[in-house]
């Protein structure tokens, strides 16, 4: 997948000029939701609805070093969707880590943007793999598919264990044995993760109760509380936050951020 046939990068050299504006936030989490999710299909939908272009602050008066820095953020940001939408952590940091060094040594801007996007695609094709749990057995395999079909039910252990056809017991014990967690933290927890990604769509927490099926606001507030240590406002200014630190970080050269750092040590 050549993503420079998708979009193409767009650079305000004054941030007054024209008043033009960075890439609405909306469309960036549109973007790394489908990352999350391992959606191929809707990211390069998402990829095309940017109206052909990617528009960026201007962070180095390098042009090389302006798409490299465009590509470590990108990268890093998707990676950390890459983990929430499941990925395990381990793979996920060596994933970044494998990219990272590559864009390093790039020596054409054109070659970096295209890189970008085949390793964005590359690394939603892992979290769509890792979706499909092969590693498990039948019955787990048609729970964890039941589940996701049906995350704006009421979801019991009975009622999956009906669908998969074995006692509720049996399933509980081999469900443990094989997810390390239990069968209805884990049907909470999902649900809890489709309530962030409608979080950050800008969906209202009486809309997520329905789409999630939570019974209600308060009970949806404090389970999201109790999985997560915040409340999903919280989560929300949190969330929207990591955009702005990366930004912040490349302009000062003093990057805190794993995926920055690799980029900005090799040009001291």
């Amino acid at each position: 997948m050549n993503i420079g046939e998708l979009v193409t990068v767009k650079t305000i050299e004054n941030k007054n000029a024209f008043d033009e504006k960075h890439t609405p936030y909306s469309a960036e989490i549109r973007l790394l939701s489908c990352v999350q999710q391992g959606d191929i299909e809707s990211l390069i939908t998402q990829l095309k609805n940017l109206d052909s272009i990617i528009v960026m602050g201007r962070m180095s008066d390098d042009e090389l070093m302006q798409h490299k820095y465009m590509a470590v953020s990108t990268i890093t940001l998707a990676t950390r969707y890459a983990i929430q939408g499941g990925l395990n952590e381990t793979k996920a940091y060596e994933f970044s880590d494998r990219v990272i060094k590559t864009i390093d040594k790039l020596t054409d801007k054109n070659e970096i943007f295209m890189c970008l996007g085949v390793e964005i695609i590359k690394l939603t094709e892992n979290v769509k793999r890792n979706k499909k749990q092969p590693e498990f057995s039948p019955h787990i395999r048609n729970c964890i598919k039941y589940i996701n079909e049906n995350l704006s039910q009421k979801i019991s252990v009975s009622s999956v264990a009906n669908y998969c056809g074995i006692s509720a017991d049996y399933l509980s014990q081999i469900f443990k044995k094989e997810m390390d967690e239990n069968l209805s933290t884990y049907i909470l927890r999902q649900k809890l993760e489709k309530a962030k990604i409608l979080l950050l769509k800008g969906v209202n927490e009486k809309d997520i109760c329905t789409e999630a099926g939570f019974s209600s606001q308060t009970y949806f507030i404090t389970v999201f509380k109790r999985f997560y240590k915040m409340t999903p406002t919280e989560y929300i200014k949190i969330t929207r936050s990591i955009s702005e630190i990366f930004i912040i970080c490349i302009e000062k050269s003093k990057c805190i951020c794993r995926g920055c750092q690799s980029v900005l040590e090799t040009q001291k």
